[in-house]
């Protein structure tokens, strides 16, 4: 990261931490692409597509920060007919999988803000999850089932190039994981955790 940390008062000390771990190269980033590997519980390794869209809330006088307005997953062609059509959300997705049980698509997401997780009701952990129903995605509550998963899906982009380059190939399972090891990355990022304390200081 170059330049001073865009940071102000009322970016949540969430955003802070993924900021520390390099998820903005810039403080003028609005837009990042990139595609990844995704490591599905069967084994299958499938490539996705990303992107993620900041809104700049820079104050008079100096100092600021970027607000998170939603992020994409779609699955890089070749794809298969069972394959769920692009996620589309204001949420921060960190687990991409099917459900063993029901086989269908599900994604676990979290928040960078705090009013993400007061639109969600103040849950006691910080997720949402979504299922790829009838041709759509549906959000509804966290399955209590999925508490101790890892993430298989990037909060962000967090490679040291910043943005990747369409032409550049996608991230591999083994570098997102040096990626997710990164200690500055707060816990709920890396795995869905059983606890939560004090709604995470929102």
């Amino acid at each position: 990261m170059t330049g001073p940390p865009c940071v102000n008062g009322e970016v949540s000390w969430r955003w802070e931490a993924l900021l520390l771990a390099g998820l903005l190269s810039a403080c003028g980033n609005a837009h990042m692409e990139w595609s990844e590997q995704v490591k599905l519980q069967s084994g299958e390794v499938i490539v996705v597509e990303r992107t993620a869209k900041f809104k700049e809330n820079w104050i008079a006088g100096g100092g600021g920060g970027s607000f998170n307005k939603g992020m994409t997953i779609r699955i890089a062609p070749p794809t298969k007919p069972d394959y769920p059509g692009p996620w589309d959300a204001r949420f921060v997705p960190i687990i991409l999988d099917r459900d063993p049980q029901t086989n269908e698509w599900f994604i676990v997401a979290t928040f960078f803000h705090c009013d993400s997780w007061y639109e969600l009701g103040r849950p006691k952990l910080p997720y949402t999850e979504y299922r790829f129903r009838n041709g759509r995605w549906v959000q509804q509550s966290l399955s209590e089932k999925w508490i101790g998963r890892e993430a298989n899906v990037l909060p962000s982009d967090l490679s040291d190039e910043g943005a990747i380059a369409e032409s550049k190939p996608a991230l591999t399972v083994e570098r997102k994981q040096g990626i997710l090891n990164n200690p500055a990355i707060s816990p709920e990022f890396k795995r869905v955790v059983d606890k939560w304390p004090s709604g995470g200081n929102c």
